[in-house]
């Protein structure tokens, strides 16, 4: 590997790969087993990192490391696990690098690894683990059923929330064309797209380690992802107390990286980082907003550069919803071709909106 990374070799060890397919023929077997990925072998036994065992030199084969575990000693790999060069190897790291395991093993590898900075991997016999050091970083490998369950778990909770956030969205849609949008209003959308986004990213853990067999549930966590922030991203431009800059609505996000998890459900906090410093529920719901139009813009498939020169024609949504198709057409960027498509979506709104209020009646 010539980046290594713990997302590289969690990658390395998904489910169906060369390696853990020798890892799980390891933990069937009932066997324990040390394993040290480098290529600075020569380096390591003359340092007195390693006293070399059997030399096997051959290509990676899951079935050798099953025979090879059977061996008391560690097995060495190179660091792209292609090659097994050595088996039955004593590991000899620091004695005074502290370790916080209590298995030999364990120990072994973590202390080995956080002196070389490569990767070791043990697999206890005893509890039936697997856990992979990289440097001062830990890993335990969960079994392929456990990581599909936990997975989908979360995806279906992200879900669960993507339509809370998404019926909020509707609701936004309708109240802008009454211009009665509130702050508590965008604050509680945000809120709920925000963890929507945070809940998504929470199962990446799980993608990394089911690598490709992840399958469909990799196909809804991007299509989460994708959507959903673009649609945060956009409100963010559209009702922040500043005309943002960003080319992409999803970038708008940015915002609130440093936001912490249960701070999202806080709106005065997300008052805040969209420019409103308020202090009471009162001025939540009394302050109100004006939405500019980037949301119902980014819907469309218009370049940025023609969005931000719309915006910055009309200023408001109000005011691009009173627009004539002339007055489109007068905008940089925009022909009929896209002045029909603006046009088209601002009908569609406030259609809805007359057909949410024939509802009501």
């Amino acid at each position: 590997m010539i980046e290594t990374s713990m997302e590289s070799i969690l990658n390395l060890l998904a489910p169906g790969k060369p390696l853990r397919k020798g890892i799980d023929r390891v933990l069937e077997a009932n066997l324990g087993a040390l394993i040290f990925l480098s290529s600075k072998t020569e380096e390591y036994l003359n340092e007195g990192l390693i006293q070399l065992g059997f030399k096997i030199d051959s290509d990676f084969q899951p079935e050798k490391i099953y025979e090879l575990a059977k061996m008391d000693g560690a097995i060495i790999l190179n660091t792209e696990a292609t090659k097994i060069l050595y088996a039955n190897v004593q590991l000899n790291p620091d004695r005074s690098i502290p370790s916080t395991e209590t298995g030999m093993r364990h120990r072994t590898a973590e202390k080995i690894s956080m002196q070389t900075g490569d990767i070791a991997i043990a697999v206890s016999k005893r509890r039936n683990i697997v856990s992979v050091f990289y440097k001062w970083s830990k890993n335990e490998l969960l079994p392929e059923s456990v990581l599909f369950a936990r997975l989908n778990q979360e995806i279906t909770i992200a879900q669960r929330y993507k339509q809370s956030f998404l019926e909020q969205v509707e609701f936004l849609n309708i109240e802008e064309t009454k211009k009665k949008i509130s702050l508590s209003d965008v604050t509680e959308t945000l809120s709920k797209g925000l963890l929507t986004i945070m809940i998504t990213k929470g199962t990446d853990k799980y993608m990394r380690e089911l690598g490709e067999v992840s399958g469909s549930a990799k196909l809804e966590y991007d299509e989460i992802l994708k959507s959903i922030s673009k649609i945060v991203g956009s409100i963010i431009m559209d009702y922040h107390s500043e005309d943002l800059k960003y080319q992409k609505a999803e970038e708008a996000i940015e915002l609130f990286e440093d936001i912490k998890t249960e701070d999202l459900v806080n709106q005065f906090i997300i008052a805040k980082k969209i420019g409103y410093d308020v202090s009471s529920d009162d001025e939540l719901e009394e302050k109100m907003l004006t939405p500019r139009g980037y949301r119902i813009l980014y819907s469309t498939k218009l370049p940025s550069q023609a969005i931000k020169n719309v915006i910055e024609t009309f200023k408001t949504l109000s005011s691009l919803m009173e627009a004539s198709f002339e007055d489109l057409t007068d905008v940089s960027g925009i022909g009929k071709r896209r002045a029909d498509t603006i046009m088209g979506l601002l009908y569609r709104k406030k259609k809805g909106a007359e057909d949410e209020d024939t509802f009501k009646q």
